[in-house]
C-alpha cells in the first residue's frame, strides 16, 4: 500500500474514533440533562459560585482585618447617611410646587 493510502486510512480511523467519542459524550450529556434539569443545574452553579465568592471574601477579610474595619466603617457611614436622608427641615414637596401653581 502506498504511504498516502496508509495515511488516509489512519486518518479515517482516528476520525471515526473521535466521532464515536463525541457521540458518546453527547449521549451522556443528554441522559444527564434528563436526569437533572437545566434549571436545577443553573441554580446549583449559582449556589456554588456564591459560596466560592463568600469564602474568598472571608479569607480576604481575615488577611486584611484593619482594612476591612475601615471598609466596614465607610459602608456603615454611607448606609447611615442614606437612612437618615436629607438634613433640610423643608419638605421635598415644595420642590415641585411650581407644577401645581402654574
Amino acid at each position: 500500500m502506498t504511504s498516502r493510502k496508509l495515511q488516509m486510512e489512519e486518518d479515517r480511523a482516528l476520525r471515526d474514533a473521535a466521532r464515536a467519542l463525541v457521540k458518546g459524550d453527547i449521549a451522556h450529556l443528554r441522559g444527564d440533562v434528563e436526569e437533572k434539569g437545566v434549571a436545577a443545574r443553573v441554580a446549583s452553579s449559582i449556589k456554588l459560585g456564591a459560596s466560592d465568592i463568600f469564602h474568598e471574601g472571608m479569607e480576604l477579610v481575615e488577611r486584611h482585618k484593619p482594612a476591612s474595619y475601615g471598609l466596614g466603617a465607610v459602608l456603615a457611614a454611607v448606609v447611615g447617611w442614606w437612612a437618615l436622608g436629607s438634613s433640610s427641615d423643608e419638605s421635598d414637596d415644595q420642590d415641585y410646587a411650581w407644577d401645581e401653581n402654574g
